[in-house]
C-alpha cells in the first residue's frame, strides 16, 4: 500500500450509493462532439466508469453515485482533464476551453473542486518556474569562471521549490478537514520527485491523517493514509532518522563534544533558541569560503537569536584547534573524536560534508542542507 500511495499521485474513492446522487455537466468550448470520460479516482488506480460525446455546443452530463466525498476526472480524449471532489447530492458543473483545459477551467457546486483548482495552479506555475530556471542552469557553461552564475540559478531552483512547499504546507493546515488537503499531501513536480515527503513533512501527513480519520473514519480514503503512515513509522524505527522525525515527541537526538577549549557543549543548551546544526571539515579544501559565507549569515541573524552548533569532524585535534583560530569562529564549534566514523553524523543521517539542517525553538527541523541566500530566505520566512 505504502508503494502505491507513495510511488504516485494517489487519491481516495468511497463507497458508493445504490441510486445516482451526483449530477456532472461539462460545457467546454471548443469540445464539439468530443469523446469525454467520467474517471473514479480510486486508491491504486483511476478506473473509467462511464463515457459519453459532446454535444454541438461543447456539452456533456454524466451521473454517479457516491456516499462520501470522491475525487474524479472528466477527461477529454484529447487527453485534457479536470480533477473535482463529488459529495452527495452535489450538482457540479465544469466550464472551460479545450485547449489548456488542465489549467483553464472553472467549478461550480463543489467549494473543495475550487481548493484542488487553486493547488493545481499555484504548481503548474512553479512547475513553469522551473523549467525556465532547467534551461537557463542548463545554457551556462559548466566551469569555474561561470560557477558563481550556476550557483545563482540553483539558489533560485531551491528557492522556488521551497516556496512551493512552503505553500502546500500552509495550505493542509488552513484546509487540513478537506479531502484536497490529501491531494496537497500527494502532489508531485513529475513521475519521480513530490512536493511533500514524510522524511520532511511528517507533520503535515499526521494532520491529514488525524483530520480525515475523524470526519471519515470509515473511508478507504482514511485507511489508506493510515496504513502509509503505519509503514512510515515502521521504517524510521530502527533507522537513523527514528528521532530526528518524531516530531510528535519534540525531541532530537543529542549531541554532545568539547569545543576548541575543551568545555563540553550540548546541542539541547541551545533549545529555545533557532539553531543552525552544521557538520563540516575545517580543515577541508573548500572550508575557507564555505566559513566565510556562514559569518555572513550568522552576522546577519544572530542579534535575532540565530545560534550556530558546529560539528567537525576533522581528524586531527591539533589542525583543527588551529583551523577555529585561523578563520575566526565565534559560534559554538565542537569536534566529534571519531572524525567520518562520527555516531552523532549517521544519527542526523549525514551523506555528505557540508551539511546542515535548520531546528526551531521548539527543538524541530524545519530546513536541511541551505546556504548562502537560500538560508537566509529560510530564516527571514521563520523568524517573520
Amino acid at each position: 500500500m505504502n508503494k502505491i500511495l507513495y510511488g504516485a499521485l494517489v487519491l481516495l474513492a468511497f463507497s458508493s450509493c445504490s441510486q445516482d446522487n451526483v449530477t456532472i455537466t461539462g460545457n467546454i468550448k471548443n469540445a464539439n462532439r468530443q469523446k469525454v470520460y467520467l474517471e473514479q479516482l480510486n486508491v491504486s488506480e483511476a478506473v473509467v466508469i462511464d463515457s459519453t460525446r459532446t454535444n454541438a455546443e461543447g456539452r456533456s452530463k454524466f451521473k454517479t453515485a457516491v456516499e462520501l466525498p470522491t475525487f474524479f476526472n472528466v477527461r477529454m480524449a484529447s487527453g485534457e482533464f479536470i480533477t473535482f471532489i463529488a459529495e452527495p447530492d452535489a450538482n457540479i458543473e465544469l466550464t472551460g476551453t479545450l485547449e489548456e483545459l488542465t489549467h483553464n477551467y472553472w467549478v461550480d457546486g463543489s467549494e473543495n473542486s475550487l481548493w484542488i483548482k487553486l493547488l493545481n495552479f499555484q504548481l503548474h506555475n512553479t512547475q513553469i518556474a522551473l523549467d525556465s530556471l532547467r534551461k537557463v542552469f542548463t545554457a551556462i557553461p559548466q566551469d569555474k569562471a561561470h560557477r558563481a552564475e550556476q550557483f545563482r540559478v540553483a539558489a533560485e531552483w531551491d528557492s522556488v521549490k521551497n516556496k512551493q512547499a512552503n505553500f502546500s504546507r500552509d495550505f493542509i493546515l488552513k484546509h487540513a478537514i478537506s479531502p484536497a488537503s490529501y491531494y496537497a499531501l500527494y502532489q508531485k513536480y513529475n513521475d519521480n520527485s513530490f512536493v511533500l515527503s514524510p522524511e520532511e513533512d511528517l507533520h503535515s501527513f499526521k494532520i491529514v491523517a488525524s483530520s480525515l480519520k475523524a470526519m471519515y473514519p470509515e473511508s478507504p480514503y482514511t485507511q489508506a493514509i493510515l496504513a502509509h503512515l503505519n509503514q512510515v513509522n515502521k521504517e524510521i524505527r530502527g533507522e537513523k532518522l527514528r528521532q530526528l522525525i518524531a516530531n510528535s515527541e519534540n525531541t532530537l537526538p543529542e549531541i554532545r563534544f568539547p569545543n576548541a577549549k575543551g568545555d563540553t557543549i550540548a546541542l539541547s543548551s541551545l533549545k529555545g533558541k533557532y539553531i543552525i546544526l552544521d557538520f563540516t571539515i575545517l580543515n577541508a579544501r573548500d572550508s575557507k569560503s564555505y566559513i566565510e559565507n556562514l559569518k555572513q549569515v550568522y552576522d546577519k541573524y544572530k542579534r535575532k537569536g540565530v545560534r550556530i552548533y558546529q560539528v567537525c569532524l576533522d581528524e586531527n585535534q591539533e589542525a583543527w584547534q588551529n583551523a577555529v583560530k585561523r578563520l575566526g569562529i565565534d559560534w559554538i564549534c565542537v569536534r566529534d573524536t571519531d572524525g567520518l566514523h562520527s555516531r552523532a553524523a549517521k544519527l542526523y543521517n549525514i551523506q555528505n560534508i557540508p551539511a546542515n539542517y535548520i531546528i526551531n525553538p521548539k527543538f524541530e527541523i524545519v530546513g536541511k542542507n541551505l546556504n548562502g541566500r537560500r538560508l537566509e530566505e529560510r530564516l527571514d520566512d521563520l523568524l517573520k
